[in-house]
């Protein structure tokens, strides 16, 4: 893998008004274009995309506050600081992150990748977002924290499409992507909101939630949606799943996929069916899925448990 420091890149030439960057990377290594985008003081848009001939590392060093919401729309990267600790940012997923003074290498292995970046300062998260942000991330003594990673809503990709694809020119266009960027920083921070919040469950909730697992177990082969799920329990969606993790610390799907895990560890083991047909009665239309699932849950091929079959006569 090819390794670049800060000072490898070429010096570049702009205007101080401009904020498009391109073409420093050495052309044995590839192209790249960043696009900077302010949005208000200390609350930076920054656009991404970079054509690489080969996999790379390129030097990264952040040296104050800096939380920044980074939307992968192509490729996979990551980021390695000095201590070992790494943040994966992966196609198709948004990474909620907290940089405060690390240094590292950003790692690319595709080819191609396109990211944008909601970048907020300190001073911004002082003035605007203290008892939402600052309070509860910034006074943590991290060098590197990842804070959330799933994947890209929908609601999400359509405000990037609004912004990436804004045809208003002078200060509409200013205004309109403004107003889009902020629009999208409320709605990330809101699944943070979302996600931290505790929910109350009552004797009721609780009897539903319990029996929602009970319903997914009994039909391993094709359990319910969530949709239905909380049909079927008189609960909704929302609090399902909340109280779901709060009971059980997983979510429903979670825990369905551990136990038919367990399930089938055990089946093996003990048990004279093979592999397709444990497969088949856990709910796996084709082995080779369920063999890979197996591998992934135990480090180890189901084959192996039936090469060590215990059988008592």
């Amino acid at each position: 893998m090819c390794q670049l420091k800060l000072n490898d890149l070429i010096k570049f030439n702009y205007e101080s008004t401009s904020n498009i960057i391109k073409n420093t990377f050495p052309s044995e290594i590839g192209k790249d274009y960043m696009e900077n985008i302010k949005i208000q003081e200390d609350f930076h848009l920054l656009k991404t995309q970079y054509f690489f001939n080969q996999a790379t590392q390129i030097e990264a060093k952040q040296n104050d506050k800096k939380f920044v919401i980074t939307i992968c729309q192509k490729g996979n990267t990551s980021y390695i600081n000095n201590d070992n600790q790494r943040i994966n940012f992966k196609e198709g997923f948004t990474s909620i992150s907290l940089f405060n003074q690390t240094e590292g290498f950003r790692e690319f292995e595709d080819k191609e990748v396109n990211q944008v970046r909601l970048i907020l300062s300190e001073s911004f998260i002082e003035r605007n977002l203290k008892e939402s942000l600052s309070v509860k991330y910034f006074h943590e003594n991290k060098n590197l924290n990842l804070i959330s990673f799933s994947p890209t809503s929908l609601a999400s990709q359509f405000l990037l499409d609004d912004i990436l694809n804004c045809s208003l020119k002078g200060e509409l266009g200013t205004l309109y992507i403004q107003a889009k960027a902020l629009e999208l920083l409320t709605l990330e921070l809101s699944k943070l909101e979302e996600n931290s919040m505790e929910i109350v469950l009552d004797s009721y909730d609780k009897d539903a939630i319990y029996k929602a697992k009970e319903i997914l177990i009994d039909n391993l082969k094709n359990p319910p949606s969530i949709v239905e799920l909380a049909k079927k329990v008189h609960l909704n969606e929302f609090k399902l799943k909340k109280g779901f993790k709060q009971v059980f610390n997983t979510s429903p799907y979670k825990l369905l996929n551990e136990y038919k895990m367990n399930y089938a560890k055990n089946l093996l083991e003990s048990s004279e069916y093979n592999i397709s047909e444990v497969a088949d009665i856990i709910g796996y239309k084709f082995s080779n899925n369920f063999t890979n699932a197996f591998y992934k849950q135990f480090k180890i091929n189901p084959k192996e448990l039936i090469k060590n079959r215990k059988y008592y006569y």
